[in-house]
């Protein structure tokens, strides 16, 4: 019997690796991570943006 460090896990054809705690990668990644947790997609952002913009300027065009 091997060790099981000597055989390539089922499934996973690349494997994919945090980076380092406290190296710019790590610190990057932190970022988009929370980034995309808060604010969603990019998309779904500016559109949201636009519809507060379109809002305050159709409430500026209706009090004057």
């Amino acid at each position: 019997m091997g060790s099981s460090s000597s055989k390539p896990r089922k499934g996973h054809t690349k494997t994919r690796h945090l980076p380092k705690v406290g190296s710019p990668a790590n610190q990057q990644w932190e970022h988009e991570t929370h980034k995309s947790v808060d604010f969603g997609s990019s998309a779904k952002a500016l559109i949201i943006g636009a519809l507060l913009i379109f809002a305050v300027i159709g409430l500026l065009v209706l009090n004057l």
